[in-house]
């Protein structure tokens, strides 16, 4: 049946990967790929790092205070946040902006700064004045503010002249902790147990985690199977056009040049396609260790996910090569549909319109499975059985674990059993249609030919 399949697949895909642009585009993207997750990595570590850095002194002895909103206000209280640099501070109510400007002018003093605050329907507002002649940078003063807008609801409540008795409570942080049966009896909390800790984050993000990468591996799969199934199909139909068939078909069986014509085009595909996943792979782990050697102390929470993964039963080796095999047949599932069309067509122009049974087969499979895997956490096993779907969920599904290894290898067995039914369909109607010069035929026209031979 397969009888010269390796001459025709030679021949076709020495033709898909000579072109200068496919080599470009398939090295330029690893390269990017080996280098985006590092600067990913380093960059999203930086952000987090400036973000967490402790709020540095603004470096003033006395603070005037101008709210007519609360005149007998105490403000001293500021001092008990516990903050560093802000422990002794003065702070001094004065009726305006100008008087205090003209007290510390009068008294020569150089480590004072003016807040101000201003009451509206809206809420509360605050400004920080720098005076004149003044020992405090900019940066200082604006570490002032930032310290007010860190303690925004507590100084809000000061500031609005609210009559509380205990405003200290307020100011009182509140101790919390969470503990186990076993840690509650050894003293020791799940915030104290870094190993439990992580384990409770990793849970928390690993359905999150399923999700993404089940969109990401049906979108990718919708996009490559769009692209190349359009390539098998007008490959397929060349020979019609140009009549090389029917010197062909004389030494290739036809479900041999289907088939060796169809893996050629989706060879070339997985040659790209792989080597893209293998540098994204590759440049994951060297950011990995990237941070590990300059961060140490990094708490970046994809690091720790990543780090997770033997724990989570993520990525296990026979999980990641059925996810392999599924990939690979799930885009030749969907390639055999569109050389059932291409089998089917004469021309271009009919390719073209019976190229219509293979994009709504997609789109309708590409939509069930975005509507029906992301209302709810757990992906139907139905949904990875059939073939259609399969192809799209079962990669992500089997690498996450959210499903068990034999339905896996279930869902992989029924996949490459309609493959190969397919392809031997896709032989059949490609013989029946070798000599046919009647009128445009649809695939219901030549499957009732098929039936009538």
């Amino acid at each position: 049946m397969f009888k010269n399949f390796d001459k025709v697949f030679k021949f076709t895909f020495k033709n898909q990967v000579a072109p200068k642009g496919y080599r470009n585009l398939t090295i330029i993207t690893c390269i990017l790929l080996l280098v985006a997750p590092v600067a990913i990595f380093l960059l999203v570590n930086y952000v987090n790092k400036e973000k967490k850095e402790p709020l540095k002194p603004c470096n003033a002895d006395k603070v005037y205070v101008v709210n007519d909103a609360a005149p007998d206000a105490d403000y001293s209280i500021l001092n008990m946040m516990n903050v560093d640099g802000y422990t002794a501070i003065f702070y001094k109510k004065t009726d305006s902006v100008e008087t205090a400007l003209k007290e510390i002018e009068d008294n020569g003093e150089t480590k004072s700064l003016i807040l101000q605050f201003q009451v509206t329907e809206d809420g509360i507002g605050s400004r920080v004045i720098l005076p004149k002649d003044s020992d405090i940078e900019e940066d200082d003063a604006k570490n002032l503010d930032k310290f007010i807008d860190q303690n925004g609801s507590f100084v809000a409540i000061l500031a609005s002249g609210i009559d509380m008795q205990d405003i200290t409570a307020v100011a009182m942080k509140t101790g919390h902790d969470i503990y186990k049966v076993s840690g509650y009896e050894s003293g020791t909390s799940i915030y104290e147990d870094e190993a439990e800790l992580n384990d409770q984050m990793n849970s928390e993000i690993k359905p999150i985690f399923a999700m993404v990468l089940t969109f990401l591996t049906a979108m990718v799969l919708y996009f490559i199977i769009i692209y190349y199934g359009n390539g098998i199909t007008q490959n397929i139909v060349l020979e019609k056009s140009s009549r090389l068939m029917d010197t062909m078909l004389i030494s290739v069986k036809p479900e041999a040049m289907i088939f060796g014509k169809m893996l050629a085009v989706l060879a070339a595909a997985f040659l790209q396609f792989f080597s893209w996943i293998i540098s994204l792979v590759i440049g994951i782990v060297i950011a990995v260790k990237t941070m590990g050697v300059m961060y140490p102390d990094s708490d970046f929470k994809a690091i720790t996910f990543i780090e997770g993964f033997k724990d989570m039963g993520l990525f296990r080796p026979v999980n990641i090569l059925i996810a392999i095999l599924a990939l690979i047949f799930g885009i030749i599932f969907y390639a055999s549909i569109s050389a059932i069309c291409g089998a089917i067509s004469g021309t271009k122009e009919e390719a073209a319109s019976n190229q219509s049974i293979f994009v709504i087969a997609l789109l309708v499979s590409f939509y069930v499975v975005m509507f029906g895997a992301f209302k709810t956490t757990d992906v139907s096993y139905a949904m990875y059985l059939i073939p259609f779907t399969g192809s799209m969920v079962l990669p992500a599904g089997i690498c996450a674990g959210t499903i068990p290894t034999y339905i896996g290898a279930i869902s992989l067995a029924i996949m490459i059993v309609a493959t190969v039914l397919l392809v031997i369909l896709a032989g059949k109607l490609y013989t029946m249609m070798a000599l046919y010069k009647g009128n445009k035929v649809n695939l219901r026209k030549a499957f009732k030919m098929l039936m009538n031979k």
